[in-house]
């Protein structure tokens, strides 16, 4: 297993030399804490891996779909649809992302089955606490111990994710978390060689014929060195009006920090440095593209899939060259009708964290224009949308 020491030990230092409050302090010393020893744990099972279930070493990974794009621009809803397809993908679990372990997902599919089997009133009981534990962060992006979820989140585990940005935001000392194609050639091949075994062991269990479909915002930096570690990979691009995506991440980030104790002056200074690197996130997408053959990857608007996402899937298989199956095709219907009777709301603006609106356009005035965008159809007051 590969973990970042150097870049775990630099964290420690900026936490340890920055004066912090002693909520501040206590956060994030827990979190690095927890988060070595949650490495160390998986560490252990991971080498047993090779000893007792070696063979997961030859699963082949074929054509595994990434879906990217900047954060809040709909990937979640698009990867949930892919899931549907269970004949032709898998994908990790929350929990399969804590356990990355041959061993430990036997073990944890194992009792949970038995504990299912024999007491199903309260397996039934503990399901149902569990889906309302984060009600407020669940409004902004689902989230469930049983559901599809980043697999960027065993990055965290190595200390090598761009989440590592989120926990501790020292975003002008640590930019080259969020632009991971300036980091050493070798490094970064270690960062996906791990990665690589992780998704391996992950086929191992469900694959059979399937392949890996993942979702990730933060692989967006990472699109030119997934294309080489996978060379048939084939990459679904989602497109959100910046005006949008922006202050929305924004919003999401910054009362994350509030509740991490993290101060003013550490929130705008980061506020900045995210609003920068989702500049370079939109423009390095498409220079990747651009570079790709035509079958690997497609482009995704957002209203489009909003609005019939039925349609916009089936424009995305056959733009890959993908079958759909008919099981899949009546998911589709149903939440084509699902769909429609959809609503959410959540107000916030770029003004409001501090950000100029002329400036913004004019940085991203090329990218806006490839794709027909414009800051004035970005909603005012709120924003219906699916993450």
């Amino acid at each position: 297993m590969f973990f970042n020491f150097r870049l775990y030990f630099k964290v420690m230092g900026l936490v340890l030399m920055d004066k912090p409050t002693p909520k501040r302090l206590a956060v994030h010393l827990t979190l690095l804490f927890l988060i070595a020893l949650w490495a160390a744990f998986n560490a252990v099972f991971l080498l047993l891996d090779y000893v007792l279930t070696p063979l997961f070493q030859k699963t082949e990974i074929k054509q595994p779909v990434f879906i990217v794009g900047n954060a809040r621009s709909g990937t979640t809803f698009f990867h949930r649809l892919l899931c549907g397809d269970e004949e032709r993908f898998t994908y990790f679990r929350m929990w399969e992302l804590l356990f990355p372990s041959v061993i430990q997902k036997k073990f944890i599919r194992g009792s949970f089955g038995l504990f299912e089997k024999c007491f199903p009133k309260t397996f039934q009981s503990l399901v149902k606490w569990e889906a309302g534990l984060f009600p407020e962060l669940s409004k902004q992006h689902p989230i469930g111990i049983n559901k599809p979820e980043e697999d960027e989140l065993i990055l965290l585990m190595s200390f090598s994710s761009a989440m590592v940005n989120i926990f501790f935001p020292y975003t002008e000392q640590l930019t080259e978390i969020a632009l991971f194609e300036q980091q050493p050639e070798h490094l970064r091949k270690r960062i996906l060689g791990f990665y690589r075994t992780c998704v391996q062991r992950q086929l191992y269990l469900h694959g059979g014929n399937r392949s890996l479909v993942s979702k990730n915002p933060a692989f967006v930096a990472k699109m030119g060195d997934l294309s080489k570690e996978f060379p048939d990979a084939k990459f679904i691009y989602l497109v959100r009006n910046p005006f949008e995506t922006i202050p929305s991440l924004l919003k999401l980030l910054t009362s994350m920090w509030e509740g991490l104790g993290i101060d003013i002056n550490h929130a705008e200074k980061a506020v900045r440095q995210l609003v920068v690197g989702s500049i370079h996130d939109y423009y390095y997408a498409l220079e990747t593209m651009d570079q790709l053959p035509a079958d690997r990857f497609s482009i995704v608007q957002y209203n489009d899939l909003v609005s019939d996402p039925k349609t916009t899937v089936e424009e995305v298989y056959k733009k890959l060259q993908l079958e759909i199956s008919p099981e899949f095709a009546d998911k589709l219907s149903a939440e084509r009708k699902r769909q429609k009777r959809y609503h959410s709301e959540n107000a916030y603006s770029l003004e409001e964290f501090g950000v100029d609106p002329e400036w913004l356009a004019k940085e991203l005035g090329p990218f806006m224009e490839r794709f027909g965008l414009n800051p004035e159809d970005a909603p005012k007051d709120e924003t219906k949308e699916m993450l």
